[in-house]
C-alpha cells in the first residue's frame, strides 16, 4: 500500500491544526506563567510561524515514510508503524519548535518549556491522528508487494 500526495497534503493540513492549537496554548501557558505581561502575542506568532515551518516539514516526513515498508500491510499499517512515525516526527518537530520559540521569545528556558511539554502532550496527540487516519481508505494505492 502506498499513498497519494492529495492524502499527505489532507494529513499534513489536519496535523498542523491540532498542533499548532497545542503550540499556541502550551506557549500561553508557559510564557504567561513565567512573565509579568499577560499577553498572547508571542504564543500567536510561535504558532503562527510553525502553521508554515511544520506544514513542509510533516509534508515531507509523510513523503519520507511513504518509501519505507516497515509496519505496512496490504490494507493499513501496524500500530508499531505510528509509533515509530511519531518518535521520528517528534523529534524533528521538537527541534522545530524549540528553534521557532527561541527565535521569536528570544529565552532559552521558554523555549526549552515549550519543546520538553510539547514532546508529551503532542506524541500522544499525533499518535491518534495517526491511528485516525489509519481507518481512512481515501488516498490509498493498494499494490501487490
Amino acid at each position: 500500500m502506498r499513498v497519494t500526495k492529495k492524502r499527505s497534503i489532507t494529513k499534513s493540513i489536519t496535523w498542523r491544526f491540532l498542533g499548532s492549537l497545542d503550540t499556541f496554548f502550551l506557549s500561553l501557558i508557559i510564557i504567561n506563567y513565567s512573565s509579568q505581561n499577560y499577553s498572547f502575542n508571542l504564543a500567536f506568532y510561535i504558532a503562527g510561524l510553525e502553521i508554515i515551518t511544520k506544514t513542509f516539514l510533516y509534508y515531507f516526513h509523510e513523503r519520507i515514510w511513504d518509501n519505507y515498508k516497515i509496519g505496512r500491510f496490504a490494507n493499513g499499517v501496524k500500530r508499531t508503524r505510528s509509533f515509530y512515525k511519531a518518535i521520528t516526527w517528534r523529534i524533528t518537530a521538537s527541534l522545530d519548535t524549540f528553534l521557532v520559540s527561541f527565535i521569536i521569545t528570544g529565552r532559552f528556558d521558554w523555549a526549552t518549556s515549550i519543546a520538553i511539554f510539547e514532546i508529551i502532550t503532542k506524541s500522544i496527540i499525533y499518535y491518534f491522528h495517526e491511528r485516525i487516519w489509519n481507518r481512512v481508505n481515501w488516498g490509498r494505492i493498494i499494490s501487490n508487494d
